[in-house]
């Protein structure tokens, strides 16, 4: 019996170890080693849902986006109910294409137009990796993770918070980000990345 009982827990240490053995190594990167990891990432994609409201009204929508350098174009699905908008353009200019109208001007003033917060655009391309934007002036109360990633920061008067971390193609990114500034808020849930094998 004592033998039989020593041979069972053996086998679960074994399959233990093995089931250990396969998992994905750790990335127990510290801050200044993840932010330089994900800020490398120039062309990445993500599918997703973007959440807003401030102290007049909210929505949601459905998200895809694709990020090369600073080109981005941004389709979302379902904004108050009214269909569907692309918005594609750079850090300065942006064109959003809803119906039969196309509407350019900066891409804060586009974005307040389409959800109503007075989000800087550029940074969301660096929040939703879960980064500071080095566009914008300091960074405040930032709390790290257990990996090296952000769990939440304050910046240009947005706090932000960070979760549900997913490896994927050997790098740590959120899948969930939101967002508070006054009466506005955003909530990102992410569903999927593409990025680049590193």
């Amino acid at each position: 019996m004592k033998a039989a009982a020593s041979a069972i827990v053996l086998m679960l240490m074994l399959a233990g170890w093995v089931n250990q053995a396969s998992i994905e190594p750790s990335t127990n990167l510290n801050w200044q080693q993840h932010q330089a990891q994900i800020a490398a990432l120039q062309s990445w994609g993500l599918e997703g849902k973007l959440g807003f409201k401030n102290a007049r009204q909210g929505g949601s929508a459905n998200l895809s986006w694709q990020q090369n350098q600073q080109q981005y174009s941004v389709s979302l699905n379902g904004p108050f109910g009214a269909g569907s908008a692309l918005i594609e353009g750079d850090q300065y200019l942006a064109s959003l294409h809803q119906g039969d109208q196309t509407y350019s001007n900066a891409p804060e003033l586009l974005a307040q137009q389409l959800t109503g917060l007075a989000i800087p655009v550029d940074a969301l391309s660096w929040w939703a990796r879960g980064l500071p934007s080095p566009a914008e002036t300091g960074v405040n109360n930032l709390v790290q993770g257990p990996t090296g990633v952000a769990a939440s920061f304050e910046q240009a008067g947005w706090q932000l918070s960070f979760s549900n971390y997913r490896r994927k193609n050997g790098r740590n990114l959120p899948a969930k980000i939101t967002g508070e500034f006054g009466k506005q808020s955003f909530k990102l849930i992410i569903s999927s990345w593409s990025i680049p094998q590193l």
